[in-house]
């Protein structure tokens, strides 16, 4: 049932006929309880209930596959939370076809517009309604380790193209450290190099093409070079030993141990992992960021970039009070404390320039610098088709699938949703 009550405080009623309304606002969130993102969170929800007695803020957290998992079932059900975080995206778009997202009225969309990201609004808008509110601006791009680097005679900053990152992966494996980390059990970590090989072989006119089903959608030679370079990649054995029984959690705890070379992450993983590492994580002097390279013979630019568009949106039956808390949670005052935090890379334009942490800033650069930016697929083409792509990064990882027949499949996903 609804967290929302009222509760007649007798005395007043008494005096003066009035109602003193208690509020609980239930906010649903993918894993951001580990340093920063929880003390960010747990220090915007005490400001916000000190402002609005009356109004309480009940924080939940979800690793995120079960968070991709679990949502839909919870969204049927009474015990929807008010507000959840969203990728925006395909699945965002069935969430609100299906009647599960409360819009927000014209009044206050024209109100936020004037101090959110008008960009980051329209992600979380569909059919001409809004949604939700923006946080943060996401990319994905080949974290690496400098001491590992240079124990191993590899400048990243001179990989310009795949051939060049197959040979550093073949130069560690050589000097006994491991290329990648990656989660292969949540499979959306390995999603990220078959999403990015093939925006690099085909473009954003291709991405687009396939989208529409134009060119044999998904099931064309473009797709099966992306199959087939990825699998150059897994030939090699890139991943630490029994990948695909690590979650994302543990394999970034792995990076921030300084288990391996290369790590294919966003943004977003330079709190993840150190807070999941042992020992608080790599420092920033020990941490470099290039984009994802260039593949010969492909239509995409080094400049294009994949990530994520968020924010969180409201459920039909949110509150009122769930309106107030998030303008509040993804206002200003949160995200320039976000920015000077280090926490994560704000929508916020006014918080844009208060980023100081030198890792964040390199993120935002290559974000500031693309040229095309793709939405993470796995979120872009929907739950069926998003999850298909998941599954053959996964398969293929594994050899249980070819690149044609990967593609095939996708394709007869594609048709069929």
């Amino acid at each position: 049932m609804k967290h929302v009550s009222l509760t007649l405080a007798a005395s007043l009623a008494f005096t003066a006929g009035s109602a003193f309304a208690d509020v609980t606002v239930d906010v649903l969130s993918i894993n951001r309880d580990s340093t920063p993102w929880l003390g960010l969170y747990t220090d915007a929800v005490a400001s916000f209930e000190a402002a609005n007695p009356g109004v309480k803020v009940n924080l939940q957290f979800m690793e995120d596959e079960a968070f991709k998992q679990k949502l839909p079932t919870l969204l049927q059900s009474d015990a929807a939370p008010d507000m959840f975080f969203s990728w925006s995206g395909g699945v965002f778009y069935e969430q609100a076809e299906q009647g599960f997202l409360r819009a927000l009225d014209d009044a206050t969309v024209a109100e936020w517009q004037q101090d959110l990201s008008a960009g980051g609004m329209a992600a979380l808008s569909h059919n001409g309604k809004y949604y939700g509110a923006p946080e943060a601006s996401q990319n994905v791009a080949i974290w690496y380790n400098k001491d590992h680097a240079a124990a191993l005679g590899i400048d990243p900053t001179s990989i310009k193209t795949y051939d060049e990152l197959l040979g550093a992966v073949e130069t560690a494996k050589a000097g006994g450290v491991t290329p990648f980390v990656v989660g292969g059990q949540d499979k959306w970590p390995l999603h990220f190099f078959y999403s990015l090989i093939a925006m690099r072989i085909m473009g954003q006119e291709g991405m687009a093409a396939s989208a529409a089903g134009e060119n044999g959608g998904f099931n064309n030679e473009d797709w099966v070079r992306a199959g087939q370079e990825y699998m150059r990649l897994i030939e090699l054995e890139p991943f630490q030993p029994g990948f695909m029984g690590v979650k994302y959690d543990g394999a970034t705890g792995l990076w921030g141990d300084g288990e391996a070379l290369f790590h294919l992450m966003g943004d977003w993983d330079l709190g993840a992992s150190r807070g999941a590492a042992s020992d608080g994580g790599l420092s920033d002097d020990q941490l470099g960021v290039i984009p994802f390279p260039m593949i010969e013979g492909g239509k995409g630019a080094i400049t294009d970039t994949l990530g994520g568009a968020s924010g969180f949106v409201l459920t039909k039956d949110a509150p009122d009070e769930a309106i107030d808390f998030l303008k509040y949670f993804m206002g200003v005052d949160v995200q320039k404390a976000a920015a000077s935090g280090g926490v994560y890379i704000p929508t916020v334009p006014s918080a844009g320039g208060l980023v100081e942490d030198v890792i964040l800033k390199q993120f935002a650069a290559i974000g500031g610098a693309s040229t095309y930016h793709q939405l993470f697929l796995d979120q872009f083409f929907g739950s069926e088709l998003g999850g298909a792509i998941n599954d053959v990064s996964a398969q293929m990882a594994t050899g249980d699938i070819t690149p044609e027949a990967a593609a095939k499949l996708l394709e007869e996903t594609r048709a069929f949703q």
